[in-house]
């Protein structure tokens, strides 16, 4: 079995689609609902600088005896945030940060704010002992986009950089993400969304 051990250096490509639209992730490849595609995504993100996914979670412990040390541990509350840092920004993304339509003008209305929205990034994991590129792919069937944004403009320095914050949804099952590796094929260089 390939993927033993692997490396991940490559940013994600990810791409924000109508929850719903998607039905399955595997290692080789995306299953989309009827008539549905990647072509159908709301938005693509193909110029990211970085995107994080955090995972966090809470603890309560029982404590006592000599010392008061800890006896046991209840994790809870398990959190997994995403955040994508894009080079370029469009006015698709914007459309979708202040939740309104693409036009040629964004209004940021008070009562209007972003959706939810499942969301697919992908990109390559390279296999210690092959050196061979695989595919790997995270998918989140619901995930919020955040509404808090910073818009800087400056006339020095570096180009401003779109930050991205999306806070994940637990489903019905439980299942918040998935992480699939392609542990079969090697990458070939042809489209990663076919």
């Amino acid at each position: 079995m390939a993927l033993e051990k692997f490396g991940i250096k490559e940013v994600a490509d990810v791409k924000f689609f109508e929850i719903g639209d998607v039905t399955s992730v595997t290692g080789n490849g995306i299953t989309f609902a009827e008539g549905k595609s990647a072509e159908d995504a709301v938005l693509t993100l193909d110029t990211l600088k970085v995107s994080t996914i955090e995972f966090t979670a809470e603890q309560s412990e029982a404590r006592g005896g000599k010392g008061n040390a800890p006896l046991i541990i209840w994790d809870y509350g398990r959190e997994v945030n995403v955040t994508l840092e894009d080079a370029l920004v469009s006015m698709e993304t914007l459309a979708l940060l202040f939740g309104d339509s693409t036009e040629d003008v964004i209004e940021i209305n008070a009562n209007r704010f972003p959706g939810n929205y499942t969301v697919i990034g992908r990109t390559f994991a390279r296999d210690q002992k092959t050196g061979k590129d695989h595919l790997f792919t995270f998918h989140i069937p619901n995930a919020k986009i955040q509404s808090e944004n910073t818009l800087t403009m400056e006339a020095e320095g570096d180009p401003t950089v779109f930050n991205m914050s999306l806070r994940v949804l637990r489903g019905d099952n439980g299942k918040m993400m998935e992480l699939v590796a392609d542990t079969e094929n090697a990458y070939t260089g042809t489209d990663i969304w076919a």
